[in-house]
């Protein structure tokens, strides 16, 4: 909304350009906390927004240059920073000042934040290395119970024609156990988990819905038992598509409309208040 837009940062929290930073928490939690209350997802984010620039002595500095504004007393930055600190605050995260509650593996900082049009300011994307990482975790799983399921249906089932129905049904179980179940209870899978991302709803930053959880999934439940050896490959292209272009979204993520995400707050149910 313009109104909102049109209001500089100081004002979207509630407070003067020359209170200390103590003060500015306490005004952020405060506009937080009525943002919140009120159900305004966009004031919500600009409020968010604000703090990450103010919360930042260095990122404040730059930001009272441009809206010409000067302070008295209060830390000031004692060398420029290099290229690519600004982007960064230089002191620990307020995680009590988060409007929801943190998750307990809060993953530190990253160096860099993308944030882009269609996505509310508060939700940071991992770097391409941590996605990797969280994606080679969940391989090593799928594969890892694929050769279990493998043995179990040849040792325990007679007959090719039963053992291959045995086996399809035992992969699409751990698909739906490892990936389609924990996305939509929680929006990690293990690789996620111990990378500390999460797949959200694109548009709000809730945990996905069903209807969404089920499209992102759907293509390599498929193309696993309709495939045969290229069901795998398709399933894998699938998942790591989000390697090959800059905004990180994946094919499962356009199908769906999900995006994933630096967990640094815990998702509400889609359909709840922010």
């Amino acid at each position: 909304m313009s109104a909102v837009s049109d209001r500089t940062h100081y004002e979207v929290i509630g407070s003067d350009p020359q209170a200390a930073k103590a003060d500015l928490k306490a005004a952020y939690v405060g506009s937080l906390d009525a943002a919140q209350a009120g159900g305004d997802t966009d004031e919500v984010a600009q409020v968010r927004r604000a703090w990450q620039v103010l919360s930042d002595p260095v990122q404040r500095q730059r930001y009272d240059e441009e809206i010409g504004v000067g302070r008295r007393g209060g830390p000031e930055p004692t060398a420029a920073a290099p290229a690519g600190f600004g982007d960064e605050p230089d002191d620990e995260p307020d995680d009590e000042a988060m409007d929801v509650e943190v998750v307990d593996e809060l993953a530190p900082a990253p160096r860099s934040r993308t944030i882009l049009p269609d996505m509310p300011a508060f939700l940071e994307q991992p770097t391409i290395g941590r996605r990797l990482t969280a994606s080679l975790i969940d391989i090593v799983t799928l594969v890892a119970v694929f050769a279990a399921s493998f043995g179990i249906a040849f040792a325990v089932i007679g007959g090719d024609t039963a053992r291959l129905v045995a086996l399809i049904v035992l992969i699409e179980a751990w698909i739906i156990g490892l990936f389609v179940v924990p996305t939509l209870r929680t929006g990690q899978t293990l690789g996620k988990r111990f990378t500390y991302v999460m797949t959200v709803d694109r548009a709000t930053g809730n945990l996905p819905s069903a209807a969404q959880v089920i499209r992102r999934y759907i293509i390599p439940m498929v193309a696993i038992p309709a495939l045969g050896q290229l069901g795998p490959f398709l399933a894998l292209f699938f998942g790591l598509s989000y390697a090959m272009g800059r905004d990180q979204f994946s094919l499962a993520d356009r199908l769906a409309s999900t995006v994933v995400v630096v967990a640094r707050y815990r998702p509400a149910r889609s359909g709840s208040a922010v």
